[in-house]
């Protein structure tokens, strides 16, 4: 009889709980791992301003060419994710060097966006042209085998626009 009661009591309780949690109805999807790959993150800390005045002067016209868009918040951060990421594929060197040439850092711009799938086209009428002159102020538009300056420049080029995407998703 008292094992009735304690049962009755504790359905009840149950009850009363999945009530309350009907009617509050908490967002439970920060405790439930996904596969959702649209959300893209980046450390802000390892994004910083240009150096190079002529970099940064560059930058202006990205960010000011993705201002003009109420997405600019999602699409700047993952382009700004793109171009870290790109960054670091240039940076490789010695026996993990996968880009050798300013032709092979223009073919893996260019391939990065639609394998990203970021679907941009349209949105930003200046962003492309904006980037490919930073990209030409950082590395010039002639075609050459990285040397360690050269590298170390398109490196500071790919941030300068990761920086740049960023301050434009703000």
């Amino acid at each position: 009889m008292i094992d009735a009661i304690l049962k009755n009591k504790l359905l009840v309780v149950v009850g009363l709980l999945l009530l309350g949690f009907g009617l509050v109805k908490p967002n439970l999807g920060n405790f439930i791992p996904s596969n959702n790959n649209s959300i893209v993150s980046i450390d802000t800390s390892k994004v910083s301003k240009p150096s190079d005045p002529v970099l940064l002067e560059a930058c202006g016209a990205v960010t000011k060419a993705l201002q003009d868009s109420a997405s600019r918040k999602t699409d700047g951060v993952k382009l700004a994710s793109l171009y870290h990421d790109l960054a670091s594929l240039i940076a490789l060197d010695g026996e993990d060097q996968t880009i050798k040439s300013t032709l092979e850092i223009r073919e893996a711009n260019r391939l990065a966006g639609s394998m990203c799938r970021l679907n941009l086209g349209g949105k930003y009428p200046d962003l492309a042209d904006a980037c490919e002159k930073l990209v030409v102020a950082g590395l010039g538009d002639s075609e050459s085998v990285l040397d360690t300056e050269t590298r170390k420049r398109a490196v500071d080029t790919f941030m300068a626009l990761s920086w740049a995407c960023y301050e434009g998703s703000k």
